[in-house]
C-alpha cells in the first residue's frame, strides 16, 4: 500500500482535503450566486461529501466550511456594494451559512460510519433544505439564498416546486450528489450501495416524470395580454422626482409610451419607483395616469415613491381602463439597507382586468414564498410587478419570480427599471425577456400570458414537505446519538486508502 498520504507515517492528507475543498468552493461559486451555471450546483457537494468519510472528524469539518465560506464569496460584494448591508451582518450570514452546510457535511460523514447509507443522503438533503425554510421564514430577504434559483432553466425538474415548494427542488439538488457520494463511501456493503442508488433513482425519474406530464397540460383559454414599459431616465439618478425637469419628462414619456402600445392591450406594467411623489403632487400625476388608462383602454400599473405625512411608501398603483379609482399596494418586504427608512405595508392588493383577479406585489416581495401562496389562495391568476434590481443581479432576480409562479400555477409579469422585463406563464416558460436598458426610448415587452386555471398542491399544503425534511433531519441527528455497544462510530470512519475497521450487522 503506498503511504504518500498515509497517517501512520506522518502524512495526513492534508493536501488532497485542500484540494478537494477548492474544488467543492469552486463549483459553489460558479454554481450559485448572482449567475449560476445550473449543473456546477449538483456537483458542488461532491468532493467533500467523498471525502468526509475517508478522513478524522476535523479535517472533514474544515474542508466542508471552507468550501462552502469560499462558495459564498460569489455574493457577498453584491451585499456590501449593491444592498449597502453592514459588514458584521454580511460576516454573520456568510459564517452561518458555512456553518449550516458544515454541520450537514458532517451528519453525513457520520451516518456514513453507521453505515446507513441512505439517510446519510436524505439527513444531508433535509438539514439543508430545513436550513433554507427557516431562513427564508426569519430573514428579510426571503428565499433569495436558496438553492432552487440556480435550477429555473431546468423547466421539467423545476416544475416540482409546484407540489413541494422550493424547498423540494433545493433538496433534490443536495439529495443527488449526496447519494452519489454515499454510493462510493469506502467499504460499503452491496445492499446499502443498492439502496441508495434505488432511492436516488425513484426520486429523480419521478421528479422528472412529473414536470413532463405537468408541461404537457394545458393552461385553458383564458389569458391576458400585457405589455412591460420601461422608459428611457433623463437623468443618473435610479430615481427622480416628478418635482424636478426630469421627473416631468419621465412623467410625459410615460404617457406618450401608453399612446403607443399596441391594439389589444390589457395591462401595461411601469417599473417600481417610476417617479418620486409627494401628497401634494400625487393627485396631478394621478389624474394623468388615469386619464391615459382611460384613452388608451389599458389598465396602468405605476410604481411609485410616496412621501406623506412625514413617512416614505414604496407602492405601486393600478389605474383601471375605465379611469376610476386606482388599487394602491404597499411595499410588504423592504430591501435591508437600501430601504431602512421606509414604511412598510401590510396588506395583498388586487385588481380586476379584463374580469379577472390580478395581484400586485413589487420587486423584493416576489422572493418570501408565503406572499406567493397568499396571492394564490387570494384567488390570483396573474402577478403584476413593478421592480427595480440593481443590473448585476437582473437574471438571480428575474428567475425568482420564475419560482413563484410555477409553486403557485400563475404568470408572472415583471418590469425591472435596471434588469430584465420577464414574462412567465404558470409552469415558469420564458414568454418573452428584454433588458430594460436596451438604448431605446422606451423599452417594450409585450406577451400573452395563458391565465391560472387549477390550484396547484403548494398553494393547498404550504410548507409542507419544509417539515418534513425537518423530520428527517432529526431523524438523522437521533440516530448518530445512537451507537451498538462497544463501538465508536469513529471507528468505522475509513482511514487513508483504508477500508471500513469492520461493519456493523444492521
Amino acid at each position: 500500500m503506498s503511504t504518500a498520504f498515509d497517517p501512520e507515517h506522518g502524512r495526513p492528507p492534508i493536501l488532497l482535503a485542500a484540494l478537494l475543498s477548492i474544488c467543492s468552493g469552486a463549483l459553489f461559486f460558479f454554481g450559485t450566486g448572482l449567475n449560476p451555471i445550473a449543473s456546477l450546483t449538483w456537483m458542488a457537494p461532491v468532493p467533500v461529501l467523498w471525502l468526509a468519510p475517508r478522513v478524522g472528524a476535523r479535517v472533514a469539518g474544515i474542508a466542508a466550511f471552507v468550501a462552502y465560506l469560499a462558495g459564498t464569496t460569489n455574493i457577498a460584494g453584491y451585499y456590501l456594494s449593491e444592498l449597502g448591508l453592514p459588514v458584521l451582518g454580511i460576516a454573520g450570514v456568510v459564517l452561518g451559512t458555512s456553518a449550516l452546510f458544515c454541520a450537514a457535511v458532517m451528519a453525513f460523514r457520520g451516518l456514513i460510519a453507521r453505515e446507513r447509507l441512505t439517510l446519510a443522503a436524505l439527513t444531508f438533503a433535509a438539514t439543508l433544505a430545513a436550513a433554507e425554510y427557516a431562513v427564508a421564514t426569519v430573514a428579510p430577504g426571503g428565499a433569495n439564498w436558496s438553492l432552487a434559483p440556480s435550477q429555473a432553466s431546468f423547466l421539467v425538474i423545476v416544475q416540482v416546486v409546484s407540489a413541494t415548494g422550493i424547498w423540494g427542488l433545493s433538496f433534490l439538488v443536495a439529495f443527488v450528489p449526496a447519494a452519489a457520494a454515499a454510493f462510493l463511501a469506502p467499504g460499503a456493503p452491496r445492499t446499502a450501495r443498492l439502496r441508495v442508488a434505488v432511492v436516488a433513482s425513484a426520486m429523480v425519474a419521478t421528479s422528472l416524470s412529473y414536470g413532463v406530464v405537468r408541461l404537457t397540460r394545458d393552461d385553458g383559454n383564458a389569458a391576458i395580454h400585457v405589455a412591460l414599459v420601461s422608459t428611457h431616465l433623463p437623468a443618473s439618478s435610479p430615481v427622480v422626482d416628478v418635482r424636478d425637469e426630469a421627473g416631468q419628462q419621465l412623467l410625459g414619456a410615460d404617457i406618450a409610451a401608453l399612446g403607443q402600445l399596441r391594439q389589444g392591450t390589457d395591462v401595461a406594467v411601469f417599473p417600481e419607483k417610476d417617479l418620486i411623489v409627494d401628497d401634494r403632487n400625487l393627485p396631478d400625476v394621478s389624474a394623468r395616469f388615469s386619464a391615459a388608462a382611460r384613452a388608451s383602454h389599458v389598465s396602468v400599473v405605476v410604481g411609485l415613491e410616496l412621501h406623506a405625512s412625514g413617512r416614505i411608501y414604496n407602492m405601486a398603483l393600478v389605474y383601471p381602463a375605465s379611469g376610476g379609482s386606482p388599487t394602491s399596494y404597499r411595499k410588504q418586504y423592504l430591501l435591508p439597507g437600501a430601504e431602512d427608512d421606509l414604511t412598510t405595508g401590510h396588506t395583498d392588493a388586487f385588481a380586476s382586468i379584463g374580469g379577472h383577479r390580478i395581484g400586485v406585489a413589487i420587486c423584493a416581495d416576489m422572493g418570501h414564498p408565503i406572499l406567493g401562496r397568499s396571492y394564490a389562495r387570494g384567488g390570483a391568476v396573474l402577478m403584476l410587478v413593478p421592480a427595480l434590481d440593481f443590473t448585476v443581479d437582473k437574471t438571480s432576480q428575474s428567475r425568482v419570480q420564475y419560482l413563484r409562479g410555477v409553486e403557485n400555477g400563475y404568470g408572472v409579469a415583471r418590469t425591472a427599471r435596471w434588469g430584465y422585463l420577464t414574462v412567465t406563464d404558470p409552469r415558469g416558460r420564458l414568454l418573452a425577456q428584454r433588458p430594460a436598458d436596451d438604448g431605446s426610448a422606451a423599452t417594450v415587452v409585450s406577451a400573452t400570458v395563458p391565465l391560472r386555471s387549477a390550484t396547484t398542491l403548494y398553494t393547498r399544503w404550504g410548507d409542507w414537505f419544509a417539515w418534513l425534511c425537518l423530520l428527517i433531519a432529526l431523524v438523522g441527528a437521533g440516530s448518530l446519538l445512537w451507537r451498538p455497544r462497544g463501538r465508536r462510530p469513529e471507528d468505522a470512519i475509513a482511514r487513508w486508502g483504508t477500508p471500513f475497521v469492520h461493519v456493523y450487522d444492521y
